[in-house]
């Protein structure tokens, strides 16, 4: 008997390359969460429905006979969200988010949610030139979704300075631009925050998130 095979919406977190043959996909979708498959390279025409990074896609997908791994038998786009590659800034923000989500997700409960926030949160990095506003708010509610104490362990400890310039940050929706010191304060927020978060969850936060 084959093994069944699955069609899945999903987003694309993080591509490597996997050998000459494949590419591994850390990928997200709402039925099956955060998951690694690996999809062939096209020989005959290796740009044909290459995933990229950002990526909305119809996927299909083969578990292997052993069932230890799962492949993309057919990627079809949906949305690319090359705006995102464009800018620096952008890039490097939603990478750091994308990595947060493919390394947590596959143990939070809830995939349908994560869908919905990483897919809210790449569409915001592509339409908004502040990613690290983006980035502050979708980090913010990812550990409030998650059930972490953000509002009464994260909120009450934060520099009186920062009290104001957060609720604007965070309860208003994300602007097209903002002044420089309202970025400089988000800045601020998401390193304190990041710091509460490896502090006081159990989330893996990427080597790369410094700020």
């Amino acid at each position: 008997m084959s093994a069944p095979v699955v069609t899945e919406r999903a987003l694309v977190l993080r591509i490597a390359p996997s050998g000459e043959s494949f590419q591994k996909l850390d990928i997200l979708t709402a039925e099956s969460g955060a998951f690694l498959c690996l999809k062939r390279l096209s020989k005959k025409n290796p740009l044909s429905a290459a995933p990229d990074l950002f990526d909305s896609a119809d996927i299909q997908l083969e578990t292997s006979k052993q069932g230890t791994a799962r492949f993309v038998s057919e990627y079809q786009l949906v949305q690319r969200r090359s705006s995102i590659g464009q800018s620096y800034r952008k890039l490097q923000y939603a990478s750091d988010f994308c990595a947060l989500i493919a390394q947590n997700g596959p143990h939070m409960a809830a995939p349908a949610e994560l869908y919905r926030l990483t897919e809210r949160t790449l569409n915001a990095f592509a339409e908004r030139d502040v990613p690290g506003i983006v980035f502050l708010k979708a980090v913010y509610l990812l550990l409030k979704d998650e059930g972490y104490p953000v509002r009464e362990s994260w909120w009450p400890q934060l520099p009186t300075h920062l009290r104001e310039p957060g609720k604007q940050l965070l309860n208003q929706p994300t602007p097209d631009s903002a002044k420089p010191e309202l970025l400089e304060a988000c800045v601020e927020l998401s390193r304190n925050l990041c710091h509460w978060l490896r502090r006081e969850t159990d989330l893996i936060l990427p080597d790369s998130v410094k700020r």
